[in-house]
């Protein structure tokens, strides 16, 4: 069992009455998610950090992203 503090259970509580989430579970949910996503970013961030501290990663010019920046609008 997960023991939140009384400022954690208002919170959660506030969300409820909001209405935007049915009970506090899912608003644990909710939350679980959004720090697993973070984490993900993170481990993604550090990743390309080492990369380019290895030297294993090749400058851009600003020509080359803007091509494709293009072509990702062109696809939407």
């Amino acid at each position: 069992m997960i023991q939140l503090t009384p400022q954690q259970q208002q919170f959660v509580e506030a969300q409820v009455a909001s209405g935007l989430f049915r009970e506090p579970t899912e608003v644990v949910d909710v939350a679980f998610d959004l720090l697993q996503e973070r984490q993900r970013e993170y481990e993604q961030l550090q990743s390309a950090i080492s990369q380019v501290e290895r030297g294993e990663v090749e400058p851009l010019e600003i020509e080359e992203i803007e091509r494709r920046g293009r072509e990702k609008k062109a696809q939407s």
